[in-house]
This record gives C-alpha cells, structure tokens and sequence, in this order.
C-alpha cells in the first residue's frame, strides 16, 4: 500500500470549501497551517503596506488511489466554480504512526474496490 500527501494551498476563505469537498470523497483528517501568500506581481497596498493575503495549507495523509480522487474533486471545484487553490501530491518513502483503524479503512477501501 502506497502513501501520499496531497497538499493544498488556498486562500483562507476557501479552506472550509477544500475540506468539504475532500472529506466528500474520502479524505477525512488533515493538518491545516496557515500561512502568508509573497509575489512579485502586482500587490495592494493600504497606506503603504503591501498584503498578499492569508493562505491556508491543507496536508493530508492518503492512500494513492484515494488520493486521485479526492484530487480529481478538487480539480473540479476549482474548475466549476472558480475556488482559487492550488493542489498536487508527494509520494511518502517512510511512515510511521498511523492508527491501526486508519489502515484498516484504506485496506477495505481498497478490497471493496478491487471487487468491484
């Protein structure tokens, strides 16, 4: 069984958005970091300061296969109704802790499928 990350990056205002979508199609926990947004081009400015706006970073731990799904999802929100976030995946080499009940529902996800 193959682990991945699937990162996304998102304005604050559509973190509530990604979550419901990925929870939608399997992705239950996740790791949310806030963070600021640095770019070169063109920035607001109110009375002389410069704001690039509040990003959320959304890390989820998935197995491979559910996370081409969820992020197929994610892909569709951003390209139907115009959520701005960018999304992609890391594979994981090693890991350790997960909850004997987490691997057991990516184990029966993953037969359910196959049975299919």
């Amino acid at each position: 069984m193959k682990f991945v990350t699937l990162v996304v990056i998102a304005s604050s205002e559509h973190e509530d958005k990604i979550k419901l979508v990925a929870k939608e199609y399997g992705a239950d926990g996740a790791t949310i970091v806030q963070a600021r947004g640095s770019s070169s081009g063109n920035k607001k400015s109110f009375f002389s300061l410069t704001f690039d706006g509040n990003q959320t970073v959304i890390l989820y731990v998935l197995e491979e296969r559910l996370s081409k799904k969820v992020l197929k999802a994610i892909n569709n929100e951003i390209l139907n109704k115009g959520t701005n976030c960018v999304a992609f995946t890391m594979p994981i080499s090693h890991i350790i802790g997960l909850d004997r009940e987490v691997l057991k529902k990516f184990e029966d996800t993953i037969k359910n499928e196959d049975d299919l």
